[in-house]
């Protein structure tokens, strides 16, 4: 299992299957794909990407930081969850984050994806939340070290 940085048009087939699905590709376009700053890292089975996720710089208001990062688009195929996929890739995104002089990783997590991130050292902070066409979330964040 290996993570490898990967090109944004290599996300938007399992985004749009997971995250987005009966939607639209375009819907799984985020505003800050193509940032420098930004990168995309994934596990590929047989030249396909089964985990995938995005990081790039963003503040977050509710906890000081002097260089956070967001995580978007966290996605695992059906067929490969619980695998240790995401865990995985989320130690390399770690590791390069931390390279990278990042002291906080943050995100919108949905509920299904909580026990996740919470296994990864990650807490809520704030109330519960709804994102329209999406469902209910929380704001997730992970102090690095």
């Amino acid at each position: 299992m290996q993570v490898c940085f990967v090109s944004t048009s290599e996300l938007y087939t399992l985004r749009n299957l997971v995250l987005r699905p009966g939607k639209p590709l375009h819907t799984t376009f985020y505003d800050k794909d193509f940032d420098k700053d930004t990168f995309h890292l994934a596990i590929s089975i047989e030249s396909q990407a089964m985990c995938i996720a995005t990081f790039y710089p963003e503040k977050m208001d509710s906890v000081y930081s002097r260089k956070a990062y967001r995580l978007r688009g966290m996605a695992t195929h059906p067929n490969y969850r619980r695998k240790g996929l995401g865990k995985n890739l989320m130690q390399s995104a770690f590791t390069h984050l931390i390279q990278k002089q990042a002291d906080l990783l943050w995100c919108k997590a949905r509920l299904v994806a909580i026990p996740f991130y919470r296994s990864l050292g990650f807490q809520i902070i704030g109330e519960q939340y709804d994102i329209e066409e999406i469902g209910s979330h929380y704001t997730m964040y992970k102090l690095l070290s």
